[in-house]
């Protein structure tokens, strides 16, 4: 990855704060154990305090078979996919072994409503309507991605935060991707380095910064863009982004 640091106090994503954004997206995964490899398709993923990870699965899923009412050993690799359609559309790899779980409902409604209580992701409420509760306690953690490969205590996965903009990330730099291509080839040509040919795509965003994917005739390179200022509010994004891109925030 080129990364540009224009700004001598540039943030970047811990390591453990990439890997819990991971979860707070709708990505695929799949569950490969001694005797099984299967696939999910957006689960629903959450981080307790004492560092469970709840799944919202399928209720016909065949893990929930595999799980039975004991425990399966097992690790769920996360595919964290771009939002926008790249040529390469995988930015980081997430894998999470150890021991999974189908806890009654009554325990998983009670672990729904305490996410609820700091998370006001509505898909919990598809809980006992269509949609099944697995528990995994982990032992090990690997995070994977262009910055390198990093193994992550359970503790300090645990303590980490996802960023803030994980699950609003994706319909804006697909707004961004399909109605304003001028923004990102302004990011471009502003960032004051040089850089190799391509199309520039957006690639992610999170509080400290924009990542652009450029596509060329000689394969990807990603870029990391950083923000003068750590953005708390999407408004916050668009503001960074626009002053970034020389644009008049009028227009966008």
């Amino acid at each position: 990855m080129v990364l540009l640091l224009p700004y001598p106090n540039s943030l970047t994503p811990s390591p453990a704060e990439r890997a819990r954004s991971v979860l707070s997206r709708p990505n695929p995964a799949t569950v490969t154990s001694a005797e099984v490899f299967l696939h999910l398709t957006g689960a629903v993923c959450h981080t307790t305090f004492e560092g469970e990870v709840t799944l919202l699965v399928p209720d016909q899923h065949r893990v929930l078979a595999e799980i039975g009412e004991g425990s399966l050993e097992a690790t769920v690799e996360f595919t964290d996919t771009a939002p926008v359609d790249l040529r390469d559309p995988t930015r980081s790899l997430l894998w999470i072994s150890g021991d999974l779980t189908v806890p009654p409902l009554s325990e998983a409604r009670n672990r729904a409503l305490s996410v609820l209580a700091d998370d006001a992701d509505e898909r919990l409420l598809d809980l006992g309507h269509g949609r099944t509760m697995v528990v995994m306690t982990p032992h090990l953690v690997v995070h994977s991605d262009q910055e390198g490969c990093h193994l992550l205590h359970p503790e300090e996965f645990t303590d980490a935060a996802a960023d803030p903009f994980g699950r609003w990330e994706g319909p804006w730099l697909r707004h961004l991707e399909d109605d304003h291509p001028d923004v990102l080839w302004a990011l471009v040509t502003r960032c004051g380095t040089q850089l190799p040919p391509g199309r520039p795509r957006p690639l992610g965003v999170d509080r400290h910064g924009l990542r652009l994917r450029l596509e060329g005739p000689d394969g990807d390179h990603d870029v990391r863009i950083p923000f003068r200022r750590t953005a708390r509010t999407p408004h916050d994004v668009a503001h960074e982004v626009q002053e970034m891109a020389g644009l008049d925030q009028h227009q966008h």
